[in-house]
């Protein structure tokens, strides 16, 4: 009885996998023209990089907004839900909010469709990740990621040739929004294979405290994914258009980029897949290179060559969290991990977006900045992340714990700040709104006297 129970668990777990893996393919080539079209839109659509940075911040703040959210709800609430729903549903929501983002380009409210767009992603990410980390174990969620990442840039590929081509020989703004309805189409294949998928109902509640040691480690993974993920989104939002501003490149070469980065993507997947987990560090050394040679290489066709290093670069970071996090995940709990790893990007696109809006003057500062959260992301790497470190053990446990104190202490002083600045500006309205409505009154009774001849 035993046998068979664990050969149908078994059976389970190979279908889901092969269904996610193909989800991963059809989400891929739903991804890569959504995300891919849209900022070379705007810009072709007369948005300059100071745009692009206010959009990012106001859509990084909501998404934000919703991790808290989900925190919050899976940290008061105990109960056993269907993860597969909750999944659909995330899907399908997002697939629509991306589909109306071409209605929304010239008007005021496009800043709200953006926002809610990328805040969207939020969701999606944080059930997909629970359901991987819950229904498998460490090892064949580290297969999964590998061959989620081949599928994802296979598919990709065949997007970026559709939109490079559609880009290419196709008229404003009918070819945009031809890219968009085809990528809504395909988006929504994912949630069909999800469907088909043998999740069962779990628990969806945040641990109320995991072990001292798994908190210090999961937090410090966590600030070295902001900063990195800050750095790749400065580059991302600032590369196109020192692309097609600053050195004349077509739009279709811009879109070229992603490509090349796409086709990087299946071979680092194969390569990072089978490294320890101590080689990983040198994926994150090569990442804080990149925004320099994007800074100061002034021929589009090398631009090619550095997407290739960029490419390669991210996937081992991003192999790197994704694996730490699975294998902590039993002791820090599946939906804080899947929480942390999707909410990072959401920090690092306000970090971005802020420090960008600042800087956005000068393109050199911009990448320069790139270039400094990079920085800051390998010297956490290398001091306060035992599997990275070069430090002896007894400083990298010291560096770590000081780190994630001080990283603590901060959050708590904004949350104060921000809370009490709430508050007083609450308790100002209140009364503003009181005197208003007491001059509004007074008036009132004062034209009655007047017109009862009092």
């Amino acid at each position: 009885m035993r046998q068979r129970i664990r050969e149908r668990k078994s059976k389970a777990s190979e279908w889901a996998f092969l269904l996610f893996v193909l989800e991963a393919f059809s989400g891929g080539f739903y991804v890569i023209i959504s995300r891919g079209v849209t900022p070379i839109f705007l810009v072709a659509s007369g948005y300059v990089l100071r745009d692009l940075l206010l959009l990012n911040i106001f859509a990084g703040l909501l998404s934000l907004l919703v991790a808290l959210f989900l925190y919050r709800s899976m940290a008061y609430r105990i109960a056993r839900r269907n993860i597969k729903v909750r999944i659909i549903v995330a899907m399908l929501i997002e697939r629509v909010f991306w589909f109306t983002i071409p209605w929304g380009v010239g008007g005021d409210y496009l800043i709200v469709l953006y926002a809610l767009a990328l805040a969207s992603t939020i969701p999606t990410g944080v059930y997909l990740n629970i359901a991987f980390f819950t229904f498998f174990d460490e090892q064949r969620y580290r297969r999964l990621i590998a061959y989620r990442t081949m599928a994802s840039s296979i598919a990709s590929i065949v997007g970026q040739v559709i939109m490079i081509t559609i880009l290419a020989v196709g008229e404003p703004p009918w070819k945009y929004i031809t890219l968009y309805t085809i990528a809504f189409s395909v988006g929504l294949i994912s949630i069909a294979l999800v469907s088909l998928a043998p999740l069962q109902r779990i628990e969806l509640r945040i641990a109320e405290k995991a072990e001292e040691e798994v908190e210090i480690h999961a937090g410090n993974i966590y600030l070295l994914l902001v900063a990195l993920l800050a750095s790749a989104n400065l580059l991302s939002i600032s590369w196109i258009p020192r692309l097609m501003r600053d050195l004349g490149a077509p739009d279709y070469f811009a879109a070229s980029i992603g490509f090349i980065q796409t086709i990087t993507n299946i071979f680092a997947s194969m390569f990072w897949v089978r490294k320890r987990i101590t080689s990983y560090r040198y994926a994150i050394i090569l990442l804080a290179t990149i925004p320099v040679l994007v800074s100061i290489t002034p021929l589009p066709l090398a631009h090619l060559g550095i997407a290739v290093l960029y490419s390669f670069a991210f996937v081992g970071t991003n192999f790197y969290a994704g694996i730490t996090y699975a294998s902590i995940v039993k002791r820090l709990g599946a939906p804080k991990a899947s929480i942390l790893l999707s909410s990072a990007s959401a920090l690092a696109i306000v970090l971005a977006g802020l420090v960008g809006y600042l800087l956005v003057f000068s393109t050199l500062l911009v990448f320069l900045a790139a270039s400094v959260f990079s920085l800051i992301g390998l010297t956490i790497a290398l001091t306060a992340l035992p599997e990275l470190a070069i430090l002896p053990p007894s400083y990298t446990r010291l560096y770590s714990r000081i780190l994630y104190q001080s990283s603590i202490t901060s959050y708590h002083f904004i949350l104060f700040t921000v809370s009490e600045t709430a508050k007083v500006t609450l308790k100002f309205t209140i009364l503003i709104v009181g005197v208003i409505i007491l001059f509004i009154i007074y008036r009132t009774l004062y034209y009655l006297v007047i017109l009862t001849g009092g």
